[in-house]
This record gives C-alpha cells, sequence and structure tokens, in this order.
C-alpha cells in the first residue's frame, strides 16, 4: 500500500510539474502564409533558440486558417508574433503588445498594370476591373481597396496567393491591374518591360516581433537582444531568406505603427 501510495504521490508531482510548465510556456505563432512543414522550418529554430538563450520556453504553434489566427488573436492567446504592420499595430492599441524587432526595409505598396494598357492610368480607373491581389486581410489588398469609399465603385477583387502570381496574371492578362510589394515589382520586371505601375503609396513600416502584455519587460528585453545576436540572426537565417533576402532584423519601437490598424479594423475578416 505504501509503495501504491508513494507512486500516486510521484505520478501527482510529474503531472502537476508538467502542466505547470505547459502553462507557463510562452506561444509563438505567425500568420497562416506557409505549410506546415514550411511552418516549422521557419518558425520552430526560433522558439528553440529563444528558450535556450532566455531561459524561458516559447513553443512554435503552426496557423491552418487567417480565422482562426485572427479569433486567437483576438482572444489574446498568442504571446510573441511575427506578422504585418497592421496586425503590429492592432495588438500594440487593442491588447498591450510591444514591439521588438522588424524587417529594416520600408515597405511600399504599387498597384500596377500592362504596359501597353493606356486606359488604365489612375487608380480611380479600376472601378469593375479585375484587379488581383491576396484575400483579406492581406495588408496590400486592404490598402487598394480603401481607396474606394463607395462599395458600389470599386474594382472586381480578383483572389490570387503569392506576389509572383499577382505580376503574372498582371503580366497575362488575366488581371487588368494587381496591387505587390515595390520591391517585389521592381524584381519582378526590373526594367518595366512589362508593366508600369499607376500608382506608389507612402512606405510603411515593415513586419515586425511583437510580445504580448504576459511577458515581462526583462524578458522582452531577453528576447530582443537574443534575437539581435549574431546567433539570433543565425536561428532566424530562414526568416530572413523568405522575408528580407538574408538581411538582418533591427530593433523597433512601437510608435512607428501608429494608425496602421486603421485598415485592418475595417476589414469584414477581421471583425467577424
Amino acid at each position: 500500500m505504501a509503495n501504491k501510495s508513494s507512486i500516486r504521490i510521484i505520478v501527482s508531482i510529474l503531472f502537476l510539474f508538467i502542466s505547470q510548465t505547459a502553462l507557463s510556456a510562452y506561444t509563438f505563432t505567425a500568420p497562416p502564409r506557409e505549410t506546415t512543414e514550411k511552418g516549422y522550418q521557419v518558425y520552430d529554430p526560433i522558439a528553440k533558440f529563444l528558450t535556450e538563450s532566455t531561459g524561458h520556453e516559447f513553443v512554435y504553434k503552426q496557423q491552418n486558417s487567417w480565422s482562426g489566427y485572427i479569433k486567437g488573436m483576438r482572444s489574446e492567446k498568442y504571446d510573441l508574433v511575427f506578422d504585418g504592420p497592421h496586425f503590429v499595430d492592432w495588438r500594440i492599441h487593442e491588447i498591450n503588445h510591444h514591439t521588438l524587432l522588424k524587417i529594416p526595409h520600408l515597405l511600399q505598396w504599387r498597384i500596377i498594370t500592362r504596359k501597353n494598357n493606356t486606359s488604365i492610368n489612375k487608380i480611380e480607373d479600376l472601378v469593375g476591373k479585375k484587379t488581383c491581389a491576396p484575400g483579406s486581410p492581406n495588408f496590400g489588398m486592404l490598402n487598394l481597396f480603401s481607396h474606394f469609399k463607395d462599395s458600389t465603385k470599386q474594382p472586381i477583387h480578383v483572389e490570387v496567393k503569392g506576389w509572383n502570381n499577382v505580376y503574372s496574371s498582371v503580366k497575362n492578362g488575366d488581371c487588368v491591374a494587381g496591387v505587390l510589394p515595390k520591391k517585389n515589382h521592381q524584381i519582378f520586371d526590373k526594367d518595366g518591360v512589362h508593366t508600369k505601375h499607376i500608382h506608389t503609396h507612402l512606405p510603411y513600416p515593415n513586419q515586425a516581433f511583437t510580445a504580448s502584455k504576459k511577458i515581462p519587460e526583462s524578458v522582452r528585453e531577453k528576447i530582443r537582444s537574443a534575437l539581435l545576436s549574431k546567433e539570433g540572426h543565425q536561428a532566424m537565417k530562414n526568416l530572413r531568406k523568405r522575408y528580407t533576402g538574408g538581411t538582418k532584423l533591427v530593433s523597433a519601437d512601437d510608435e512607428e505603427y501608429d494608425s496602421i490598424h486603421s485598415l485592418l479594423i475595417q476589414a469584414k475578416s477581421f471583425n467577424k
């Protein structure tokens, strides 16, 4: 009986320890832009590095849908997040997140059309025209449609995944116009042989890491310092390869993202 009691006590202690460990782990996540395999390749090394370097456990959670991602964000289920500036600013203002690191390049959206299209020269010409863009709540898509206040006088949104596919759809004539980052447009059509841009938006700060109010300031600074280190940039090598062309991330401030979330709160997909 004594042995059985001892076993029960040991099991109870282990269960309590495991439960407390799970509860104390910080959840790191990002939008569902990658497959599960690719997501773990990009983000899981960062979670493991932060666990080793900060003394606090970080667990990467892969997202499977935009609706689930948004629901979890609004429910404050994420402690460390890497995503676009409109989401960054919403979390800063609505659920007290703080920025840590950002991609250094400024983000500018371009609206493009075929070079030989003489009928499309300004944004207003896109009313009723097929326009390629990722689905809501993509920042570029929201930025484009923010120019059309009258819901009855808007472009026809053709949902396309991937900036290369947005460009190809415009080049091939599947869409009259498309929206994509200026940097990508310059890569796809460096000399402007096939397309032209009819509008380039003022620059925004780029994607960033934010930390929730659950993470104490001292731990936030540990995260920032760890990721800015040589070892941190090595842990982010897959992220940098995917989003910066290898360029290192830099420290970020909350004020840089002020007011950007106004586009997001108008999105039906975000407010369901």
